[in-house]
């Protein structure tokens, strides 16, 4: 396990560098200037110039990429040229960090919902109660964003008067509301996936096995269906965890949340190479080690992928 973990950390470095490159490329490339938008109306030659030399978008396009590798290898993730020289990492780490928090209590509640749901329904196949739960979450999922939003916060603020809008904080009683308005629709969708990767489980041998020999129908579904479910379920809880520092825009925006989602639209708006990048680079990356993570995970859950590997 050690080795592969190495062989596949390795294997990140060429593929987040493609990525630099690609997405480095397209910058560049495609239309919009940050030296026209940083101007506007006060656009004069001579002064778009100057400040094209000052953020070296004036060299052959090899050379900007070189500087930017080099710097990146050296920590330095460029500066934005829409917050006024500031660089990537004062303007973007809080943000993120804002957004990752909402992300993961949402995240936690969506999965610690989603899942027992999706077993339950599972296991009550064939009865009224799976297509009413299954129906009930799919209808929850399939309201707007900005229709659920206006909804809650007009419920629970205005007429119960339970909580304010505003925004106070990660750990105030406010932040309730975004969360679970970020959680919630996201239910169906793991309560479905759990449903079906527990059904495709009931039809196994062992698990009639383990219930033919009289074992408790608690451990049957704890030991056998649960932890044999769960493999396919760590697939999608892995590549959700990048997900979780991507932030909701029409929930921070509504709630004043000082969130990555708003930034990163503003930055490809204008365009903000360096913002836009540096986004763009710790997602992949994310994603990359989600990747790891998960083949961890199945070794550990399933004890045959250990012997699997062992032999190969």
């Amino acid at each position: 396990m050690g080795a592969y973990l190495v062989r596949r950390l390795l294997w990140a470095f060429p593929v987040l560098l493609v990525v630099s490159m690609i997405v480095f490329t397209i910058l560049r490339l495609a239309p919009g200037d940050p030296v026209d938008t940083l101007l506007g109306q006060r656009y004069d030659p001579e002064t778009a110039a100057r400040l094209q030399a000052k953020y070296g978008y004036d060299k052959p396009l090899y050379v900007q990429y070189v500087k930017y590798m080099s710097n990146l290898a050296k920590g330095d993730l460029g500066v934005s040229t829409r917050h006024q020289d500031f660089t990537v990492k004062d303007v973007v780490v809080p943000k993120i960090w804002i957004s990752t928090k909402l992300g993961f209590f949402a995240l936690i509640i969506a999965f610690s919902l989603g899942i027992p749901i999706g077993l339950y329904a599972a296991l009550a196949r064939g009865t009224f109660m799976d297509p009413l739960i299954i129906g009930f979450w799919l209808l929850l999922d399939a309201v707007p964003a900005f229709v659920l939003t206006t909804f809650t916060a007009w419920f629970f603020a205005l007429k119960l008067d339970l909580v304010s809008v505003a925004w106070r904080g990660i750990l105030s009683p406010n932040a309730i509301l975004p969360i679970l308005i970020m959680s919630l629709p996201a239910v169906a969708g793991i309560a479905r996936f759990t449903r079906a990767s527990v059904i495709s489980v009931l039809g196994e041998d062992y698990i009639r096995t383990a219930r033919a020999k009289g074992l408790n129908e608690r451990t049957v579904i704890i030991s056998h269906i649960g932890r044999n479910a769960m493999l396919p379920l760590v697939t999608v809880i892995g590549l959700s965890l990048p997900g979780i520092t991507a932030g909701s825009f029409f929930v921070e925006t509504f709630f004043g949340i000082p969130g990555i989602a708003a930034e990163s639209l503003a930055a490809a708006l204008t365009p903000d190479f360096d913002i836009i990048l540096g986004l763009v680079l710790f997602g992949s990356t994310l994603f990359v080690l989600a990747n790891v993570v998960i083949d961890v995970m199945y070794a550990y859950i399933d004890p045959r992928i250990r012997v699997t590997g062992r032999r190969g």
